[in-house]
């Protein structure tokens, strides 16, 4: 518990919430509908950022740790990991929670801005309000059955488009990138990053990857991690993974034979195709088999 709690209150795990549905993605990503009312709780989420939207409700709902707005259908919250805050909850309200960890958000501010991935600053952010966050959130998010068939990578991809949105349009984005210091200088992240999608078709050892940026295999993983939010092999798979992604979109507008699929687990540096689908099931939610159906939908 957190040494400021105040008396009286109980956490949010241990309160009297509801939760009316739940649901785990890929890449450490989870979405929890809730409904509560009438109580007072503190809440303090050590293991994940959490975006807090409001469905239904939340009128009386006020924040007692500090100055703030009521709550009100549309608003949201941004509670990044650890920090603490207290509620007066009023009458029965609904509300959508997104849980997401600091390396996934860093990543895809990598990925969409090309931008290094400490300049991202999480900021708690209480009923605050923007209509495209609150029409994801709501319609693309909330609205879907989480349980219907071929929904996970919909979802996914809406909460993608989610928090691009929030760090575009909340001033996510720090602006004091003269400072940062550690990490692969431009020019050799440029190089391991081109020479790793040039030897993708194979195994490519810590080794292999140190002596092209020219560090110790100890340094290099740490700078590597710094600049690109994960490890060397993580970043590999998930560029095996999307090479089959796009091979298998290809196979689906193909007329002529396809590739059987153990072919295109060693086109793409797999290990066999039982390894190749553990890889792609993890970071997409379905195997590659079932990806390919869908496309054919």
């Amino acid at each position: 518990m957190n040494k400021h709690t105040q008396p009286g209150l109980v956490s949010f795990d241990a309160s009297s919430v509801n939760c009316r549905r739940q649901l785990i993605l890929p890449q450490g990503i989870r979405l929890a509908e809730y409904q509560n009312g009438n109580e007072r709780l503190y809440y303090q989420n050590e293991q994940s950022h959490t975006f807090s939207l409001y469905l239904q409700g939340g009128f009386q709902t006020i924040r007692t740790d500090e100055k703030s707005p009521n709550g009100a259908p549309g608003h949201f919250c941004l509670m990044p990991e650890g920090a603490y805050s207290a509620w007066d909850v009023g009458p029965t309200q609904r509300f959508l929670h997104l849980y997401f960890d600091d390396h996934y958000i860093r990543r895809l501010a990598l990925a969409t801005f090309d931008l290094d991935p400490r300049l991202i600053n999480l900021p708690e952010l209480t009923f605050c309000h923007d209509p495209a966050l609150e029409a994801l959130a709501r319609h693309s998010i909330a609205g879907w059955d989480w349980q219907g068939t071929d929904c996970e990578l919909a979802l996914e991809q809406a909460v993608q488009l989610l928090l691009v949105n929030l760090i575009k349009q909340q001033g996510l984005i720090k602006h004091d990138s003269d400072r940062l210091k550690g990490g692969l200088a431009p020019a050799i992240n440029k190089r391991v990053c081109d020479y790793i999608q040039a030897h993708l078709h194979r195994p490519v050892s810590l080794s292999e990857l140190a002596a092209v940026a020219e560090l110790s295999e100890y340094h290099f993983c740490r700078m590597f991690k710094t600049s690109l939010a994960e490890t060397p092999q993580q970043y590999i798979t998930r560029l095996r993974v999307e090479r089959v992604q796009t091979l298998l979109q290809q196979q689906a507008n193909a007329t002529e034979t396809r590739q059987n699929m153990a072919d295109m687990a060693l086109t793409c540096g797999f290990s066999s195709q039982s390894h190749m689908g553990r890889a792609f099931k993890k970071q997409t939610g379905i195997t590659p088999g079932h990806y390919l159906r869908s496309l054919a939908l």
